[in-house]
């Protein structure tokens, strides 16, 4: 059965059995454009809150919780919620990503102009959801533009969409609401593990924090050294082909890219981007693999998650040049400077972060699995 022919979504809720009505948006609500509160506006001692298009795409994630932004524009030229909006951006670079809609319960919150505002006589927490989960297509269909995209309200209001009696939009909403805020809270927990991890990283690098032996014994000065003498550096020459089903991993600047059949590496290793936004940004692997000519790849005999957490520390970005493509260059890195730990209290130092990375991705794959679970239930509980 196709969503055309449905009326009725695959799971609800059961004192519910009535079909779905087929509407518009035009015929459930109205829209008008945010006005203008730029960039230069938004200082420190501005007063007057607002919501910008950009947040919508990286800080709501479907409802307005928190203001983060304070403009000074003159409150006459501004739009000004009255609670219960629906946001949508009006400006995007990928089609695909503009359903990226946010329910904003606020009163009085000002709208920057790149955003479509979306009044209407339903629930606006279950609208947004349909918008968010059922739009994506029918939004990007309709956006306009290449390298900067604009989708205008006008192009929305003749979409077709089917919506069940306010009690059920009501139900679901309150539904996906509790989900949401159980994913927020699990994301809260993974937040305070990775800053209590930097703190442990920030004390244990500055030497604030040492490791004893096992019979509470001192260890000896950590000694400087270059990177070049604890670590060999290079750059991938490989020339990465990717094959089905083969067993040998093609390593790029971000991480794996594919499979091949043969490798020409084979060890511990810690990669990174040369050139590129990620330049500076690393993961490790271990094994058999090829390595991308855009990857600086460093061996070392030391801890490798040791060496990974203190490289991290230093942060690599430091070093790179340039800002539109930022790169590292290989023989900047050999000669960066760190003090490094006898071998014992190197290893000790390594496990005791690796613990954190441990628990850290136990509560990533726990938020990735309620995620989907959320995917799962927007999928069925929609027409």
């Amino acid at each position: 059965m196709t969503n055309e022919m449905k009326s009725v979504p695959e799971l609800r809720f059961l004192q519910f059995d009535k079909e779905w009505e087929k509407t518009t948006i035009a015929d459930i609500g109205d829209f008008y454009y945010g006005r203008s509160a730029p960039k230069w506006s938004i200082t420190d001692d501005a007063t007057i809150p607002c919501v910008r298009y950009g947040e919508l795409y990286t800080k709501h994630k479907g409802t307005v919780k928190e203001i983060y932004s304070y403009t000074n524009i003159d409150r006459n030229k501004l739009r000004f919620s009255k609670g219960g909006e629906i946001l949508i951006p009006r400006v995007g670079e990928d089609p695909m990503d503009f359903a990226k809609c946010s329910y904003l319960p606020f009163s009085g919150i000002a709208i920057g102009e790149m955003i479509s505002v979306y009044n209407t006589d339903q629930n606006p927490v279950f609208i947004t959801a349909y918008f968010n989960s059922q739009m994506k297509y029918e939004f990007a269909k309709r956006v306009e533009g290449a390298s900067v995209s604009n989708l205008y309200y006008s192009y929305l209001k003749d979409i077709n969409l089917r919506i069940p009696t306010i009690e059920e939009q009501q139900k679901i909403g309150i539904f996906f609401s509790k989900l949401d805020r159980q994913i927020e809270l699990e994301e809260q927990k993974l937040e305070k593990l990775e800053e209590e991890k930097k703190g442990y990283m920030q004390k244990i690098f500055s030497q604030e924090l040492r490791f004893k032996g096992n019979n509470g014994e001192e260890y000896p000065k950590w000694e400087s050294k270059k990177l070049e003498e604890v670590a060999i550096i290079n750059t991938g020459k490989s020339k990465i082909v990717n094959e089905e089903s083969a067993a040998y991993s093609n390593l790029g600047s971000t991480g794996v890219l594919g499979k091949s059949s043969h490798y020409e590496y084979d060890g511990n290793f810690i990669l990174t981007a040369r050139v590129g936004h990620y330049a500076g940004k690393l993961y490790n692997f271990s094994g058999k693999a090829n390595i991308s000519d855009n990857t600086i790849f460093l061996e070392t005999d030391l801890n490798l998650n040791f060496t990974l957490n203190m490289l991290n520390n230093y942060n690599l970005k430091r070093i790179a040049f340039g800002s539109g493509q930022p790169l590292i260059k290989s023989s900047e890195l050999k000669k960066l400077i760190f003090n490094i730990p006898c071998g014992e209290e190197e290893q000790k130092i390594g496990g005791f972060l690796s613990g954190f990375d441990s628990l850290i991705g136990k509560q990533s794959h726990k938020i990735e699995l309620l995620k989907e679970r959320k995917k799962g239930f927007l999928q069925k509980m929609f027409v």
